[in-house]
Parts: C-alpha cells; structure tokens; sequence
C-alpha cells in the first residue's frame, strides 16, 4: 500500500494545484442547481465514456464536487468514478483551461492533452487565436498528432531554458551584490582562495542546472509515454489481447533504465572528488 501512495502523491498534489471556495465553484463549475453529490457522481461516470467532451464534462464536475466535498470524501468519489488519477487531474486541467474554448474539441483527445502539458497563458493565448509558441495558429489543427506532441516538448523546453537563465542572472547578480555588501563589511577584497572557491561554487551551480533539466526531460518523456499509454487503453474498440500484444511489444524498449537510474542514484548518493587517476576521494 505505501508504494501506491508514493506513486500517486504527485498527482494528487495538482490536484490541489486548483483550489477555489464552493462559492467560486458554483459560478464557474456548476449547472444552476444546488450541488449534489450522488447527481453529479453519476453524470462524471456517463461523461467519462465518451472521450474528450465527457472529460471536460467531467473535469467540471470533479472541481465542482473538490470544492464541496472534504479531501478524503473526494478522493474516494475519484476512486468510484475514474481509473486512476491521472485521467481525473487530465479532466480537471481540461475544463480548467478550455472552459471558454468549445471549437478546442475538434482538435482531439491527444492534440488536446498535448496543449494541456503547456502553461495556461500559452494555451490561452492561442485559444485567442493566436500562435502557439513559434506554430502559427491554423497549423496546430493541420498538424500530425505526434509532431504537435515533439513541438509542445520543444517548446516547453524552450520556455524552461529561458526561465533557468532568467534564474541564473538573478543569481549572479544577487551574489555580486553579496560580495559587495562583504567587501564593504570587512574593509577587504576576497582573497584568490575565496575567489577560486566562489567560481567552483558558481560552475557547479551551472552544471546543477544542465543536471536536473536532463532530468527534467527525461520525466517529461516518461509522463509523455504514460499519456500514450492511457490514450491506447481509451481506443474505442480495443481489446485486452490487442493491448497485452501492443504492451508486450514496446516493453523491450524499457531495457537498460533501470540500470541507469540506479547509477544516476548511486552517482549522486555517493559522490566523490575524481582526481583524474582513476581514484576517487
């Protein structure tokens, strides 16, 4: 049991990620009528059938009933109506950010969580009309689904690398300030020691940021390939055997990341000074 919960925590907590009062809910998620739990459980379950319209159906009624219902009585409404929380966190973010949006719809289920993978002014100013990152607007409709999805990525790493320089010049310029302020202080420049030590600390600090956004990436793919893998259990028509085949099939590609994981953990649990003579210290 304690592994399940670690595995869905994360999901969970975006699921707090959209908080409003019952009063909020009612304006924005409710249907004119005094919330009803039983009622608005059995529409999440009809609406969950039926593909994308039923998911962001049921994306409203989910934050209707997490603003009315206490956390422990919500959770276990999820767990009568959806297969996982992941669908209910993707439904939640569906309604949230195409409430205004219906012609959204006519992109897909899988075009549709793409976009959804992205931050809200994004989504919101194509939703206007506008272009989505560097994708002209009346491309994203024309698109392969799997070369929205690389452009999405490309994008969201675009906007990460410029947020981690922005972050970067904010250091840099916080720890000029601090040396000042030291300088000021003690009457005395720094010595070529704390100087030398203040560029170790500053490449490590730079390869830091080269180290979590690879790691970053690779959880991106991994939440990617767990989408893909939610939209195959969705086909209409498919069948156990049809997916065990499919399953069977790219499961082979998985060889070897457990392998890495363990060294990247070992690596970093137990790091040491490399001399360069093959010894470590």
């Amino acid at each position: 049991m304690a592994r399940r919960k670690n595995v869905i925590a994360p999901e969970a907590k975006a699921m707090d990620e959209i908080k409003l009062s019952k009063e909020q809910a009612d304006k924005l998620w409710g249907d004119g009528k005094p919330f009803d739990e039983v009622r608005v459980e059995t529409r999440i379950t009809i609406n969950n059938s039926i593909s994308l319209e039923g998911m962001i159906a049921s994306g409203r009624d989910y934050l209707w009933a997490k603003a009315h219902l206490k956390h422990g009585d919500f959770m276990a409404l999820i767990d009568r109506t959806a297969s996982s929380y992941t669908f209910v966190n993707n439904c939640m973010r569906f309604a949230d950010l195409y409430r205004n949006s219906p012609p959204v719809v006519n992109l897909g289920l899988r075009k549709t969580r793409a976009l959804a993978a992205l931050d809200k002014p994004v989504v919101e100013k194509y939703l206007k009309g506008g272009p989505l990152g560097d994708i002209p607007h009346d491309d994203v409709t024309e698109m392969p689904v799997a070369e929205l999805e690389a452009e999405v990525r490309k994008l969201r790493e675009k906007i990460k690398r410029v947020e981690d320089v922005s972050k970067e010049k904010i250091r840099q310029k916080d720890e000029q300030i601090t040396n000042l302020e030291l300088e000021i202080k003690t009457g005395c420049p720094l010595t070529e020691k704390e100087k030398k030590e203040k560029a170790i600390k500053k490449e490590l600090s730079e390869l830091k940021t080269i180290l979590f956004a690879s790691v970053n990436q690779a959880r991106d793919g991994f939440k990617t390939a767990l989408n893909v893998i939610a939209t195959a259990r969705q086909l209409e028509g498919v069948t156990f055997p049809m997916l065990k085949n499919w399953a069977d099939a790219e499961y082979s590609e998985l060889a070897g990341f457990n392998e890495l994981f363990e060294q990247l953990d070992e690596e970093l649990n137990y790091i040491s000074v490399d001399k360069g003579n093959g010894k470590r210290t």
